[in-house]
């Protein structure tokens, strides 16, 4: 069976810079037009690998909006999973923020599986580190690689490395300092059984060179900034 991980589609830019929104509340943004458009390409491309299994999504509307465009395209369910969530990196970033209860989330996105058991409160609330995103993402992943059926895990830049550095940990520790961009939409896919491989890595093959971003920011301007950090760290 194959695990598929991807990162939401790109977060509206002036949604984003709103303090409030009557739509979508505090630290819940919607994805752009760009970011369907991702969402939709990446639905297709997985559709012509024949994909039919499980999606499990990130809670917040982002990820599931990005979730509920591809699962039209494939035409399965999406089961919100609270693993999957975003990191908290700051005590002041969840102040005030309330999110969707499932019952909420399928009347918004009819692709949403209204009997998953997902219970508020699904977010994290601390302060969270690249290891505990790990953690409380290891058993989703664990879960999906000892079942039977394939899966699409759709969380954010964090938890989708978390996901990933999980794998290969035990599938293939060399590969885990990969160091590829968190790409919206970008496919890594991994065959857990009978034997493991590694069939894509952060891979946007599916998507024209102009949509490939890291959120607001297109990929050109993500890689030329990290050349001048790696210029000032004094990297070769």
């Amino acid at each position: 069976m194959i695990i598929h991980i991807t990162r939401h589609g790109q977060v509206n830019p002036q949604a984003l810079a709103k303090s409030e929104n009557p739509d979508y509340p505090r630290g819940d943004p919607p994805i752009s037009d760009l970011g369907r458009t991702q969402a939709r390409l990446l639905g297709q491309r997985l559709k012509a690998q024949g994909f039919s299994g499980v999606i499990h999504s990130s809670p917040y509307r982002r990820t599931i909006e990005t979730a509920h465009i591809i699962a039209e395209v494939v035409d399965v369910p999406v089961v919100p999973s609270a693993p999957m969530r975003e990191v908290v990196m700051s005590e002041e970033q969840m102040v005030g923020f309330h999110g969707a209860t499932v019952e909420e989330l399928h009347s918004s996105f009819s692709r949403v599986d209204a009997g998953a058991s997902c219970s508020t409160p699904w977010w994290t609330t601390g302060v969270e580190s690249p290891d505990d995103v790990e953690a409380r993402v290891a058993p989703l992943v664990d879960q999906g690689a000892a079942g039977s059926i394939d899966a699409l895990l759709v969380g954010h830049g964090a938890s989708v490395a978390g996901a990933v550095r999980h794998i290969l940990r035990h599938g293939a520790p060399e590969r885990r300092r990969h160091n590829e961009p968190g790409w919206n939409c970008a496919l890594t896919s991994f065959r857990m059984a009978p034997d493991f491989e590694i069939i894509h890595l952060m891979d946007v093959s599916h998507l024209p060179g102009e949509s490939v971003t890291s959120n607001a920011k297109p990929r050109d301007q993500v890689l030329a900034e990290r050349i001048e950090e790696e210029k000032k760290d004094g990297s070769p």
